[in-house]
């Protein structure tokens, strides 16, 4: 999928946007109902997490996104259930995330959109933020190696966010064969101890 235009590019952001709140609520769910062995400190993170994906989802739609979709299926019901795949799962997740901001940003730039380009690096520093927790929570559970911040540059995956769409649709979280999952998925959004909630 090649983006074109601003519209492209925020719709399919607002889409992975969507996607992650609906997963993070899952995962919080099946915590709750003691299906998810979750510390505390990761359901603190998760909580938090999940609310600064949803301030990403309106910042994006209050700027004309349309989401291509708020029904997503799970590849793998494991990463629901089973604390160390939904850790190494989320961190996939976080890094094709901030890759298809990278690519957000220069598009943007390339279409003559200074303030889409803020934004675009704003999200994707918040997400990078995820991705070392993520990491963090791996080495912790002796999941991972190395230390969480273990990058001087983030990957640049995508030389467009179609691109990124593209790979969500291949791994299945698109239209794939596994369990459906609705936007914005169960529960509220918490958003105790997040600040600046808007760009």
């Amino acid at each position: 999928m090649q983006c074109q235009s601003v519209q492209d590019i925020i719709s399919i952001a607002a889409t992975a946007e969507a996607l992650a709140v609906t997963v993070i609520g899952e995962a919080l769910a099946a915590a709750e109902r003691g299906e998810l062995a979750l510390t505390e400190d990761e359901r603190t993170f998760l909580r938090a997490a999940r609310a600064a994906e949803q301030a990403h989802y309106e910042v994006l739609t209050a700027a004309g996104a349309k989401p291509l979709t708020l029904v997503f299926t799970v590849p793998d019901t494991r990463a629901v259930s089973d604390p160390v795949l939904l850790l190494r799962t989320a961190i996939g997740l976080e890094e094709a995330f901030i890759a298809a901001y990278c690519a957000a940003a220069q598009q943007f730039a390339s279409l003559g959109q200074p303030d889409l380009v803020r934004v675009a690096v704003q999200i994707g520093g918040v997400e990078a933020e995820h991705r070392a927790l993520l990491r963090h929570f791996a080495i912790l559970r002796g999941a991972l190696g190395g230390v969480p911040d273990d990058v001087a540059y983030q990957k640049a995956l995508f030389s467009s966010v179609g691109s990124a769409a593209d790979a969500l649709i291949q791994l299945g979280w698109i239209g794939g064969s596994g369990p459906e999952i609705r936007y914005p998925g169960p529960g509220a959004i918490d958003t105790r101890g997040v600040k600046q909630l808007r760009p």
